[in-house]
This record gives structure tokens, C-alpha cells and sequence, in this order.
């Protein structure tokens, strides 16, 4: 019953022109993680909460591209005004290989553009998150990560064996450069381990950000973008001038919001996550814009 609400308000929200009104001159951002093939069976994946289905994922896509002009990070960090109307951004976290098999195709169908802001040790060691190696609930992963890197990362099973299975999850470089020759795909950093970046040093913070930056400039010279997204959304604004330094001229967070202009460096932008409950459910993705303010 509170879902069906949510829809309904939201909805008679949206045939009113009230959010073309909210989000006029604004862009929201919107982030997802994996998109998998319809119909798939239900797996032993842990964080399955990520995940949307490919025709999910379409169907929010056109949806959007009919009330919203779809816009690139790049251009939007390349204007001194907002946009002119309401504007929507696609983006896609940690670096999945299925971002390249499922959600690529899709992005290309409808002319899209897309920024996948990748972890970068996942995808040049091919070494699995700590939880997906650890064996663990949903509840117990999200417990477990306010354990600093190190003591969580401990917890992932090391056995070469897991560690193959988990091999192929990640993109690699050549699906990246191929996705960056298309003109519509920009990569970000997300941080070199995937480590809550507020839980280690301002060195080691630094250093992290430094290092996934080197390997995206190295292997996506033509298409790496100067935005980064904080690892869980954890923003922290004390290494702002560091990060700055190193060429980075935004990041984003986990908060839901719009922003406008790029004009200045922000650290701690809002995005909007799409997850597996909302995109199963036509009528919430309104409701997400709506309390996108």
C-alpha cells in the first residue's frame, strides 16, 4: 500500500508538469551498479540489491529521455550555465563487466550517454570486492563495512580457486576502450581498492585517488573524465585541494539531489540510486525525481 501511494502521488506529481518545474535549469544524476539479462535465474550473487534488469533499465531510460535531455558529465562540467531544462545523467559505479555485455548496448540503442566512474584495482588485478568473496548475508556485508579497509578486506576468502570464479565480473580495458571510441561512455575514478576513503589517512586517501587516476589515464587516455565518485558514497572535503591537484575537478556522493552549474569545484555532488526494488516498480522512479530537490 505505501508503494502503491508513493506511485500515485508521484505520478499526478509528474502529469501536472510539476517535476519539469523542479528541475528546471537542473540536471539530476542518476547512478546504477550491474544490469543483468531478463529472466535470470536468481543467484548466490550476495548484494543482488545492485542489480537491474536490462529491460529495466531501458524502460527508465526511456522514460527519462522523454521528460529529461539526456546529458554527458563532460559537457555538463563544460558549461558555465546550467541547462536550459530539466537534464538527466546516466551514471554506473565500480566497473562491471555486465555495464559493457547488458547496459552498453542499450546506452548505444537510444543514444545515451553514460560515465562509469571504475574501482581500478578490480579491474586491472581482476581481484573481487571483499564481499563477494566473503561469503556473507547482505545484512552482515553492510555491518561489516564500517570495519576499516583492512580488517574488511581480511575477511574475503583468498583461494584462487574464488578468486578465478570472480574473474571475468570486472570489465577490461579493451571493453573500456571500446566503449570510449563510441563517443558515449566517459570512465571516472572510484578509488583504487573501493575502500571507504573516510576511514584511511588523508595520505592514504590521497594516494588511492592518485593511483586510480594513473591507470585511468594510462588505459583510457581518450576517455577518462575529471570527476570522481567517492567509494560508498563516503565524501570527504578535507583532501579537496590534494584532489584538485591532481586534476580532478568534482566529485560526487550518494545523496539525493540535483546540481547546476558546474562552474566551481564541488566535492560532494548528489546522486540518485537506482536499485534493483525501484526498478522492478515503474511507479517509484517519480517519486525518486520528486525527492530529488
Amino acid at each position: 500500500m505505501r508503494t502503491f501511494l508513493k506511485a500515485a502521488v508521484a505520478r499526478a506529481y509528474a502529469a501536472t508538469g510539476g517535476l519539469r518545474r523542479q528541475h528546471a535549469g537542473r540536471m539530476v544524476v542518476l547512478t546504477f551498479h550491474r544490469v543483468r539479462p531478463d529472466g535470470e535465474k536468481a543467484a548466490g550473487r550476495p548484494m543482488r540489491n545492485l542489480e537491474v534488469a536490462q529491460s529495466d533499465f531501458r524502460r527508465i531510460l526511456e522514460w527519462m529521455r522523454a521528460r529529461y535531455e539526456p546529458q554527458a558529465l563532460g559537457d555538463w562540467l563544460g558549461h558555465a550555465a546550467p541547462p536550459a531544462r530539466p537534464a538527466f545523467a546516466v551514471t554506473f559505479d565500480d566497473g562491471w563487466a555486465d555495464n559493457h555485455e547488458h547496459a552498453f548496448p542499450v546506452l548505444r540503442e537510444l543514444g545515451i550517454p553514460a560515465t562509469i566512474f571504475i574501482a581500478t584495482g578490480a579491474v586491472e588485478e581482476r581481484t573481487p570486492f571483499w564481499w563477494q568473496a566473503a561469503g556473507l548475508s547482505d545484512a552482515e556485508i553492510e555491518f561489516l563495512k564500517d570495519l576499516p579497509p583492512d580488517q574488511a578486506e581480511a575477511l574475503a576468502d583468498r583461494d584462487p580457486e574464488i578468486r578465478a570464479a570472480h574473474a571475468g565480473d570486472f570489465l577490461a580495458w579493451d571493453q573500456v576502450r571500446e566503449m570510449g571510441r563510441s563517443g558515449l561512455v566517459t570512465f571516472g575514478p572510484h578509488g583504487h581498492r573501493h575502500a571507504r576513503l573516510t576511514r584511511v589517512s588523508r595520505t592514504e586517501a590521497i594516494e588511492d585517488i592518485r593511483r586510480c587516476l594513473e591507470f585511468l589515464q594510462r588505459e583510457a587516455s581518450e576517455a577518462w573524465l575529471p570527476v570522481l565518485a567517492w567509494p560508498n558514497g563516503d565524501a570527504r572535503t578535507d583532501i579537496a585541494g590534494e584532489i584538485e591537484a591532481l586534476g580532478l575537478r568534482a566529485a560526487f556522493g550518494v545523496r539525493r539531489g540535483t546540481v547546476a552549474k558546474a562552474a566551481e569545484p564541488r566535492w560532494d555532488l548528489p546522486r540518485n540510486n537506482v536499485d534493483r526494488s525501484l526498478a522492478r516498480t515503474p511507479g517509484l522512479l517519480p517519486w525518486l525525481l520528486l525527492r530529488a530537490r
